[in-house]
């Protein structure tokens, strides 16, 4: 059961780095303990006041430790993820910044796919965006590396239209086609009786990508040869 955590990144400045608060997610699952391993993908990230700063295509891979960090408000040091600073750095968090990752294992242990789990409610407005089928899509996609990147696409494509912003939604959704016509079908291997399959699956995704052409921008012969 994968995990959807969304908060703000706190800077520890005794322990000189960033940390997620867990308290959410120590409540659900308590057996969670300091100084194990979390895998997690980073979905996005927005500043301090709401704005999105980075949607991560492919969502960003990450292996952090569980910690404590201290909360001021309430005068003591609480469960957390830690971000080091080199990491910090590397993803551009500050300061209160809203971060939204899917935690897929805890040391070393994966959670069971097919289900995602929101923690706090920042996490639940991210998994409100995703119907059944597309939560179940996201969980057993993330750790291959080539379906994570059609999918970060897909999830950009709908925080756009999210945003009114059409043109980027179909930009974003030719370029998940274009990553599974280009990148997974190639890799794909099958029977003797679905050897025609590979060659369908590619020929629908050439025809959904000239979909999104229609009454948006149109990539030119240059572009086109360069996709391919």
């Amino acid at each position: 059961m994968p995990v959807i955590v969304g908060s703000s990144a706190q800077f520890d400045s005794l322990e000189k780095y960033y940390y997620i608060d867990l308290g959410e997610l120590t409540r659900v699952f308590p057996h969670i303990k300091r100084g194990k391993g979390l895998r997690c993908y980073v979905v996005e990230l927005r500043n301090e006041t709401g704005k999105l700063v980075r949607r991560f295509k492919p969502f960003k891979e990450l292996v952090l430790k569980t910690g404590e960090g201290f909360s001021t408000p309430l005068n003591k040091r609480l469960p957390c993820i830690v971000i080091p600073e080199d990491v910090a750095t590397r993803i551009n968090v500050g300061e209160n910044y809203r971060i939204t990752i899917v935690v897929t294992a805890y040391d070393g242990k994966p959670f069971l796919p097919f289900e995602l789990k929101p923690i706090g409610y920042d996490a639940q407005k991210v998994f409100e965006n995703f119907p059944r089928i597309e939560a179940t899509l996201l969980s057993l996609s993330l750790e291959q590396p080539i379906l994570n990147k059609a999918v970060s696409y897909l999830w950009d494509a709908h925080a756009r239209l999210e945003e009114n912003d059409v043109e980027g939604a179909r930009a974003s959704i030719r370029n998940s086609l274009y990553i599974i016509r280009d990148e997974f079908i190639p890799k794909t291997k099958v029977v003797e009786e679905a050897k025609d399959f590979p060659k369908n699956l590619e020929s629908l995704a050439e025809h959904l990508a000239e979909f999104t052409h229609y009454g948006g921008p149109h990539p030119g012969p240059l572009q086109e040869l360069q996709q391919r």
